[in-house]
């Protein structure tokens, strides 16, 4: 099983930060609309969403730790990890995040269920 940590385009060009084990199933979530359960509400009032960037992790609690990471960041530092993934292990390295990032995704714009 992967963990993954993920940044998402919002509908409104807002950037949402998360963490899950299956992305497919992830985004299908947030599209869903709804805010029930295990949905961010945030997103399901800010549609449509798309996965921008996301990076795997070891753990639960790397994923969870990564995404505190992020969500810390500044709103430019997020378009810049869109856009160069690979600044994820400079960020890391500045949080003291000591775990293996061991993978970042590819094509997320071309990928459909």
């Amino acid at each position: 099983m992967g963990y993954w940590v993920y940044l998402a385009r919002c509908g409104n060009n807002s950037i949402y930060t998360g963490a899950t084990t299956d992305l497919v199933r992830r985004e299908r979530e947030h599209n869903s609309g709804s805010s029930k359960g295990n949905k961010a509400k945030y997103t399901a009032s800010h549609l449509p969403v798309s996965l921008a960037q996301a990076w795997e992790v070891g753990s639960w609690s790397d994923a969870l730790r990564l995404e505190h990471a992020i969500k810390k960041c500044p709103r430019l530092q997020k378009d810049q990890l869109i856009k160069e993934p690979d600044m994820i292990y400079r960020l890391a390295e500045r949080r003291k995040l000591t775990f293996p990032i061991t993978e970042t995704s590819k094509d997320l714009g071309n990928r459909r269920d």
